[in-house]
């Protein structure tokens, strides 16, 4: 009796591999047909005969045998309603209808791989290390420990000899990171003085690269500072510089704040000392109008008000009068007695300075903080005024003066002065 077999694969390939595999190369193609999940086909084929039967075991235990096997896909299926669908391919053998399909070359056509085995690993040879090459291997380890232990010891003596920058850095609210960053920027830690090294890298990012000229024709000099920073006393000084490289030009004294009588008197005292005209402005269109009137024939140094309302007024009007007017110069006064906040407020509040000056260097030293910011800010520290005499109390610093200044004030000893 012919026995039915259900084959399904994911391909007719598959299915056709199966029902070889499965149903022998006599087997009858009774039916195929599409399902979800590939392609299902009906095999007739004869009965397998176990190998139990041939051997004259029960049936019992054959059929205990089979359920114990994997389970497969090979189901029986007893039902006529597949016998219509069939017809077609019924009397048909397995081999006619892979010929038919035309993939009887593809399934039939033997393998070409072959496992090939692993080819085998030499065996490394022992290896023969004499003597005298384990003698230098160990004397090579032991230079490089040495070597590492020097490096770090000269690593601690830097930070050892740096440890007045990092406490200056961590007062001023640093972390542990910026302060290592900050020190191997600027090279401190490889330097036999990392004091002097520190202090050097930050003049250089001080000081001003071309300061302004005073003299040389007409200028408009002002001094901006709050009240207390020292701007009259810096404006006189510069004037006294410009009075001594410059003997003929015409000066003249413009006192711009008129809401403080003290800064009134002490400007004119300095015009007496100098010889040099004061003159009071009191309402903003006197100075459009003296700007405009003498701009062109004298240089005027004028003190600008120390209110930030009266101030902006003021400079509105000279920068309306710019065209009209000679060179501008704009000089920021620094008290050393000011906060790092009021400082920063300075100069946010006037971004447009020319140059910086460092004023009364004598009353209090700077901070690290005030140097560490006017590093980052400013256009550069083109004046130092160390006292308030006209003419020894103003400088011009270069790289190597401002370093020394900075590195006195870092250390707190009083052994720099400036005279």
């Amino acid at each position: 009796m012919m026995q039915r077999t259900k084959i399904v694969g994911e391909d007719s390939r598959e299915a056709m591999a199966k029902v070889m595999r499965e149903c022998g190369e006599d087997a009858v193609i009774l039916s195929t047909r599409k399902v979800p999940g590939g392609v299902e086909i009906i095999a007739g084929h004869e009965p397998k005969r176990s190998m139990f039967s041939s051997l004259g075991l029960g049936k019992s235990f054959n059929m205990d045998m089979e359920e114990d096997e994997e389970e497969t896909e090979i189901v029986e299926i007893s039902q006529p309603a597949e016998a219509p669908k069939a017809a077609s391919n019924a009397g048909k053998t397995f081999q006619q209808v892979l010929a038919e399909s035309g993939r009887a070359a593809d399934l039939l056509r033997p393998s070409a791989f072959q496992f090939r085995p692993a080819p085998e690993e030499p065996k490394p040879e022992p290896a023969k290390v004499s003597a005298e090459a384990e003698k230098a291997k160990s004397e090579q380890v032991q230079s490089s420990r040495l070597d590492s232990i020097e490096n770090s010891i000269r690593e601690i003596r830097s930070m050892l000899g740096s440890e007045m920058m990092m406490s200056g850095l961590k007062s001023a609210g640093a972390s542990p990171a910026l302060i290592s960053v900050f020190l191997a920027q600027s090279g401190a830690l490889a330097s036999v003085d990392p004091d002097r090294r520190f202090a050097k890298f930050l003049a250089d990012r001080m000081v001003h690269k071309a300061p302004p000229q005073l003299t040389g024709g007409p200028r408009v000099v002002l001094t901006l500072g709050p009240s207390g920073s020292g701007k009259t006393t810096l404006l006189a000084q510069m004037a006294a510089r410009a009075r001594m490289a410059s003997p003929d030009e015409k000066l003249t004294f413009v006192n711009a704040d008129a809401s403080r009588f003290g800064a009134a008197e002490q400007l004119r005292a300095y015009g007496r000392i100098l010889d040099v005209p004061v003159i009071d402005v009191e309402h903003p269109s006197e100075l459009a109008k003296l700007t405009k009137n003498s701009g062109q024939r004298l240089s005027l140094f004028i003190d600008m008000p120390s209110q930030p309302h009266e101030n902006s007024v003021l400079l509105d009007i000279l920068e309306r009068h710019r065209d009209e007017l000679p060179q501008m110069i704009s000089v920021g006064a620094i008290a050393s007695n000011l906060s790092t906040d009021a400082i920063d407020h300075i100069l946010t509040r006037y971004p447009n300075l020319d140059a910086l000056a460092l004023t009364k260097l004598d009353e209090a030293p700077l901070s690290l903080s005030t140097f560490s910011l006017l590093s980052l800010r400013g256009p550069g520290i083109a004046y130092l005024a160390s006292t308030s005499h006209l003419v020894k109390g103003l400088m011009e610093p270069d790289s190597e003066m401002l370093e020394s200044v900075i590195h006195a004030s870092l250390v707190g000893s009083d052994a720099e002065q400036l005279n």
